[in-house]
């Protein structure tokens, strides 16, 4: 694993569009990776839990699947669900009540994601 690790984090240093690419993905495979620990931890449907923000279960699937790409205004309602938020402090720092490295750690439980192939590009504070 290290070796393919090691291999796309190299192809992704020698391309800036790629490596945007994956930048702007992080965040989205993050919070879907939550999203999952935290039905799981909760043991709630995708059905109960789209009810509880008011959405249909189809879109939470979806979302879990990486199918879509929310707005803003439903991915707000999965961190208010989630009992969760995401500050934006600055440009390049990004607060969290969730440590952010700690998911990237858990990367062996979910397999192979762009979210965890990559180090995250900012500064993470809980």
């Amino acid at each position: 694993m290290s070796n393919y690790n090691d291999f796309f984090n190299k192809l992704i240093q020698n391309d800036e569009e790629l490596k945007k690419q994956v930048e702007l993905l992080e965040l989205k495979y993050i919070l879907i990776e939550t999203l999952i620990d935290y039905r799981k931890e909760n043991r709630i449907s995708q059905k109960k839990f789209a009810e509880s923000i008011g959405v249909k279960q189809q879109a939470i699937s979806r979302f879990e699947k990486g199918e879509i790409d929310p707005r803003l205004s439903f991915v707000s309602k999965v961190l208010v669900g989630m009992k969760k938020r995401l500050d934006v402090a600055e440009k390049g720092y990004i607060k969290t009540n969730e440590s952010v490295r700690d998911l990237l750690e858990k990367k062996d439980s979910i397999g192979i994601g762009v979210a965890t192939l990559v180090q995250f590009p900012y500064e993470v504070a809980v």
